[in-house]
């Protein structure tokens, strides 16, 4: 690549326009506002500078649209064509390694996240553990139940008693002498010490009735399952048909009167009939190429074609021939790089592809990357120099546009 970070290593010979303000009221193109910041306000700047201020900053993407304009429409349509290859031949390579389309991929990456979401078997391992667990701990209570190892009701109650009796000797102790009366008298604090024995009456009741509630609880855990659980294990394993369902009803969609979708053979040839234009852009091979991208629809094989057509191809009408806006020519460059940006699969996600359009477009706008008679990619040295070398001295054009030598990539 003739861009260094800093400028370009050869000229860019393959620009139609190289004015801002020619481009601008010429071939429609509008300065967003990450350009605009970056040129200077008083004076009138190249595209050149402009594409340069672009690449420095890291914007790819605004600099790739910058470059569609400013091309030259053939060179351009050559562009988008090295484009399109390189990011197909990089979802080839993606869908080789499982042999999966995206949409395959996608649909089986949903179908094993709703499979997790839906999955109760580790929750239900939890649930049997946990059974486990309780049936130990009751075969460990009957089983020291029966070798008496446990206190009986009756001693947990003298048990409790006696720390009552412990406490109630602290509390005594604890206030001042003759507090209590005499031993053989009346006890002054008697109600004080009723309340006392009520309270630890009351301890006593809720601890047993705690305990019975616990053994029951055990029980009723061992025996069945949790119903809270199995409707919630019914409820979740239902959201996946649901889904299903619903997908199946309204996608793809099937209504009365839409056109059949293209082949992928119509989509190919798309690709074909603009290539065929590059190699020879004549008048016939333009309409060739309108009919391939009407018969491809849509996507970057049809807009593709249709730039090769708006590049040249003069457009008939009932009074007469007129001559294709100049401003369709750029659109269609910088719209075909878009929906190529936008191609599902491969491993080069959206802001990759435009760093790696941009690298090809540089080499196509300073005239090293051109073709061959057949439409294979040529890099061009030129006699007596390495590869890339920064001289600009000669300029010969053999099959496509380029400088002297010719060698395959």
């Amino acid at each position: 690549m003739s861009w260094d970070g800093k400028q370009f290593g050869r000229p860019l010979v393959m620009l139609l326009r190289d004015d801002m303000e020619e481009l601008c009221k010429e071939r429609g193109y509008k300065m967003g506002a990450e350009l605009d910041e970056l040129l200077p306000k008083e004076r009138r700047v190249s595209a050149s500078l402009a594409l340069a201020l672009l690449m420095h900053n890291g914007k790819s993407e605004a600099a790739a649209n910058l470059l569609s304009y400013a091309i030259v429409p053939r060179v351009g349509v050559w562009w988008c064509y090295l484009c399109y290859r390189l990011v197909a031949e990089d979802i080839e390579k993606d869908k080789a390694k499982d042999g999966l389309t995206p949409k395959e991929r996608f649909e089986k990456e949903q179908k094993e996240l709703l499979n997790s979401l839906t999955d109760t078997s580790d929750v239900e391992a939890m649930v049997e553990a946990r059974k486990k667990e309780l049936e130990a701990q009751v075969k460990e209570l009957e089983a020291a139940a029966r070798e008496q190892k446990y206190l009986n009701p009756v001693q947990r109650i003298k048990l409790k008693l006696a720390v009552l009796q412990r406490e109630y000797a602290e509390f005594e102790q604890s206030l001042p002498p003759g507090s209590m009366g005499k031993p053989d008298g009346p006890m002054a604090m008697e109600s004080t010490v009723n309340s006392i024995l009520e309270q630890a009456k009351n301890s006593m009741n809720v601890y047993l009735d705690t305990l019975q509630h616990d053994r029951q609880m055990v029980a009723n855990a061992v025996k069945d399952d949790d119903p809270i659980f199995r409707t919630i294990k019914q409820k979740v394993g239902a959201v996946k048909p649901q889904i299903d369902q619903a997908m199946n009803k309204y996608f793809p969609l099937k209504m009365p009167g839409l056109p059949a979708r293209p082949t992928a053979a119509e989509k190919g040839k798309a690709v074909e009939a603009a290539l065929r234009w590059i190699l020879v852009p004549s008048d016939d091979n333009g309409k060739l190429a309108c009919e391939a991208a009407m018969a491809a629809q849509d996507g970057p094989e049809a807009m593709l074609a249709y730039s090769a057509f708006w590049s040249s191809t003069n457009l008939k009408t009932e009074t007469g021939i007129a001559p294709t806006n100049i401003g369709l020519p750029p659109l269609g460059i910088s719209k075909t790089l878009m929906q190529i940006a936008l191609m599902e699969g491969g491993t080069m996600d959206y802001d990759k592809r435009y760093e790696e359009f941009l690298r090809l477009g540089i080499e196509c706008a300073d005239g090293t990357c051109t073709w061959d008679e057949y439409g294979n990619p040529v890099r061009a040295v030129e006699k007596g120099k390495k590869k890339d070398a920064p001289d600009d001295s000669v300029f010969k054009s053999r099959f496509g546009f380029g400088r002297e030598e010719h060698s395959q990539p």
